[in-house]
């Protein structure tokens, strides 16, 4: 997936013209903005706190519908079984991987927690020898 794409086109939906406005509506740096396009990848969990609108599982995987209501509107629309069933093993793979998304960032926030223990009772024990 080609995140420096999606966010050109997020800065499409938005109307933006430059990658400044997305950055300034983003309430981040440029500097942070261009460091994404150019190392190819974002923050989702910030996107979308910003820009509600927008498709979840296509910011976490590039794939389905960029915005929420197109996914709604094509399935309320749809009469044919078959496709129907097609959306629904697309949504279920969509959110498959949401899950499995989360899953990692639960995981990584265990992990981020146990290493802050671990430095704080490390920074007690430096602190108490140095009074000494």
């Amino acid at each position: 997936m080609d995140k420096s794409k999606m966010l050109d086109q997020i800065k499409s939906h938005y109307e933006f013209k430059k990658d400044a406005e997305l950055a300034d509506f983003l309430e981040i740096t440029r500097q942070t903005f261009s460091n994404w396009k150019s190392r190819n990848s974002f923050d989702a969990e910030l996107i979308y706190s910003k820009c509600r609108d927008l498709n979840p599982a296509w910011l976490l995987t590039g794939d389905g519908p960029m915005l929420q209501k197109d996914s709604a509107e094509s399935i309320s629309k749809e009469t044919d079984p078959e496709v129907l069933r097609e959306k629904l093993v697309n949504l279920q793979s969509q959110l498959d991987a949401l899950e499995k998304a989360n899953n990692a960032l639960k995981d990584a926030n265990d992990s981020l927690k146990e290493t802050k223990s671990i430095l704080q009772k490390r920074i007690a024990e430096l602190e108490g020898t140095s009074k000494k």
